[in-house]
């Protein structure tokens, strides 16, 4: 690793997913048996570090886990995967757990116990002694409103840049915008901030709004990208979905790692296409994400 490539430090949250796959999404009041199920490891920050750790990015994560096995295991994975997990702090209580239903199709439903963040309060300090110049700093929605602005309020300090993907939508994250770097959201996130159906309207409504480049991700339709002299929409990589739990993440893992690498963003972003539908092609979260060997398979056949 070169000691002057900038870095990604993730700041969000570490879950337990517990999925169960079945023929279709449960209706109200109903009980659907379970094909089968998988424990996995996820959380939308620790899916995101993996990922960039895996694409060849050096990787911090700030994120809380409980002092319980679930953390003493999760807290293992970071270090076996190579991420600096020197900022995971240990809350007393339980580590956060999320159930996920998928359905045939690859959809689903997920609900998620969010003790260890909602207490998590990650020092802006920290975050800036921990980072230097031209590195990434990454947020998703999961930790609160006020605490996602000082970070990012402090992000540019010595030229920090700052990627947000802020789902779940918790909070209206428009007046942060200008701290923003690059916002990724996905079609229901962007009409969800801006009230706008059509993606397009959105992406420029978010630029608007203060964002440098806002990535709005379509699913089988590809990957809207708006900047201040592009309104592009790059083709979907082909992909026989089975489960698309943590492809968001692991589009922004592989993302970021390609920013952080100094990589276009044209090329960037089918490099985090390409990750996602290797994803989605598989079951589970983190075990559906691609090794780092098959990393470096992949990005090599867009070359």
């Amino acid at each position: 690793m070169n000691a002057n490539e900038a870095r990604v430090c993730v700041i969000g949250n570490a879950a337990i997913d517990q999925v169960f796959r079945v023929d279709h999404l449960p209706l109200a009041g109903e009980t659907s048996l379970a094909i089968d199920t998988l424990h996995d490891f996820g959380g939308k920050g620790a899916n995101q570090a993996v990922m960039a750790q895996r694409a060849g990015a050096q990787v911090q994560l700030f994120a809380a886990l409980g002092d319980d096995a679930d953390g003493d295991r999760f807290l293992a994975r970071l270090v076996e995967e190579g991420i600096d997990a020197r900022h995971v702090k240990r809350l007393p209580c339980m580590t956060d757990i999320s159930i996920v239903t998928v359905d045939q199709r690859g959809e689903n439903t997920i609900v998620t116990r969010n003790d260890a963040a909602a207490r998590y309060v990650p020092s802006p300090g920290a975050v800036l002694d921990a980072t230097r110049s031209g590195d990434w700093i990454a947020m998703q929605g999961n930790l609160g409103e006020a605490i996602t602005a000082e970070i990012l309020r402090h992000a540019h300090v010595g030229e920090r840049r700052a990627l947000l993907n802020p789902g779940p939508v918790c909070f209206d994250c428009r007046p942060l915008l200008n701290h923003v770097d690059v916002l990724v959201v996905n079609r229901v996130e962007a009409a969800t901030l801006t009230r706008l159906e059509n993606p397009e309207d959105a992406a420029r409504s978010l630029r608007a709004s203060g964002a440098g480049d806002v990535i709005v991700t379509l699913g089988s339709e590809g990957v809207l990208w708006c900047s201040h002299e592009h309104l592009v929409l790059i083709p979907a990589k082909t992909a026989n979905a089975i489960d698309t739990v943590g492809a968001g993440d692991a589009f922004c893992g592989a993302l970021l790692a390609a920013l952080a690498q100094g990589i276009a963003m044209t090329s960037a972003l089918q490099r985090a296409q390409t990750a996602a539908a290797f994803a989605v092609a598989r079951k589970g979260t983190q075990a559906a994400f691609p090794s780092r060997a098959e990393l470096f398979a992949l990005f090599h056949s867009l070359t």
